[in-house]
């Protein structure tokens, strides 16, 4: 792993303000609406950043659970009369909303902007890093898998594919498309080398049924995004999880977003201080496998191993040109189904 750190990111020191800068105010009665996934990731918010506000300021945090696609659909709903204060969006979601007026574009005299890498906050403040791999049957593919290795004619209908649309898919595609020597700009040469992965072993919608296929055999590879995977490795000691390097994978970074004109301006901005915060982007990674964008946060050499954690390991991932993708997804989820699933 990439451990260096360039000379110009590390220029100064930066220093978020301490946890209590806001604890003189009393917001009692006042209530902080954030939107979020579920699971490992609300708890950590809820431990490391409610809950010190709460106790800080008296105010309550609500969590509304759920992905992306509600969230949007609530801030865009809310537009003139916003209810949520803070929603955490896809790379690809947080420059469209500030395009059209809905969240806040991150402060760069902030220092919770400053500590974070150069160039990640893009619409909005840059939150966690994954990567879309590999996950493989260790007993059927017995070295850490290159993407080349899906199309080898041993490992025939034994790939599975998440479904699509989504992030895996269109990462799928941009690889198939560098695979061919272009890349997502050139839909044709992609799905022409997704062919050579028929027939699919199954279409996956979460990590259970598609690692229980694994393990028993049935699928040999799937392209998945790190992060949650690797928290369930641990309950499925056959399996693996590679990051390739002919092309390396494929970056997908969540984004925390501060919501244009909110109900709790201020408890929205502590939160995001906190959320961006050493403690919690520490947690991330070492309980989660999210990668911290926080350039202060230190990992031990076994976390960073899991993680993607530097810029310069970010620079030598696959990033699609996402505006351009999701404007195909429409087309691609159709060709997806007839020309992959054969559907």
């Amino acid at each position: 792993m990439l451990k260096k750190l360039s000379t110009a990111l590390l220029a100064g020191t930066i220093v978020l303000p301490a946890a209590g800068a806001f604890a003189a105010d009393d917001y009692s009665g006042h209530t902080l609406v954030v939107g979020v996934w579920g699971g490992d990731i609300e708890r950590l918010l809820r431990e490391n950043v409610a809950e010190p506000i709460e106790e800080e300021t008296g105010a309550s945090v609500e969590f509304v659970l759920g992905g992306t696609g509600d969230r949007m659909a609530r801030i865009y709903a809310e537009k003139d009369n916003p209810t949520m204060d803070v929603a955490f969006l896809n790379m690809y979601e947080a420059p469209q909303a500030l395009s059209d007026g809905i969240v806040l574009p991150p402060d760069p005299e902030s220092d919770m902007y400053k500590a974070i890498w150069d160039g990640m906050n893009n619409g909005c403040y840059a939150m966690s890093l994954v990567g879309l791999g590999i996950a493989y049957n260790k007993n059927i593919v017995p070295e850490a898998p290159e993407w080349e290795d899906m199309w080898d004619p041993e490992y025939n209908g034994m790939i599975a594919v998440a479904q699509y649309p989504g992030s895996e898919g269109d990462g799928l595609i941009g690889v198939a498309a560098r695979l061919a020597g272009a890349d997502e700009h050139d839909p044709d040469a992609a799905f022409e080398k997704l062919q050579g992965l028929k027939p699919i072993a199954m279409t996956y919608t979460n990590l259970d049924e598609v690692f229980a296929m694994m393990d028993v055999g049935e699928v040999a590879m799937a392209p998945m995004i790190s992060g949650y995977v690797l928290s369930a490795l641990k309950e499925h000691p056959d399996i693996g999880f590679s990051f390739p390097t002919e092309p390396g994978p494929v970056l997908v970074r969540d984004m925390l977003c501060l919501v244009k004109d909110s109900p709790e301006p201020e408890l929205a901005k502590m939160f995001a201080e906190k959320a961006l915060g050493v403690a919690n982007q520490t947690d991330y990674a070492e309980q989660i496998f999210f990668g911290p964008t926080n350039s202060q946060v230190e990992l031990s050499e076994e976390a960073s191993a899991d993680v993607i954690d530097t810029p310069e390991e970010v620079e030598s991932l696959v990033q699609l040109d996402w505006p351009y993708v999701i404007e195909q997804r429409s087309d691609w989820t159709q060709r997806w189904n007839k020309e992959l699933l054969e559907q």
